[in-house]
């Protein structure tokens, strides 16, 4: 039962990180600058999460987890905002 709480942690996370920094792309107004932004919290997440909640899991299972839902929610976030025009 252990290993799914860590799956659901980092999942919820990583949900909540996407949304937030989807909004910090859309203050930006720099796609480059969005996306690298987008690619540099992410980077540091994972290694802030290794570190915190001790996973001694291998990149295939970061990519599986939490990363999909950071970056399906942080475009869906952003891809909202700009479009919506929330400023």
């Amino acid at each position: 039962m252990g290993y799914f709480d860590m799956e659901i942690k980092t999942t919820v996370i990583f949900a909540i990180l996407g949304i937030v920094v989807g909004y910090a792309s859309f203050l930006i107004n720099n796609s480059v600058q969005s996306f690298l932004l987008m690619i540099v919290i992410a980077l540091a997440f994972v290694f802030i999460l290794k570190k915190t909640l001790k996973i001694n899991e291998n990149s295939k299972w970061w990519f599986s987890n939490g990363l999909p839902i950071y970056i399906l929610l942080w475009f869906i976030t952003w891809i909202i905002l700009y479009n919506v025009g929330l400023r």
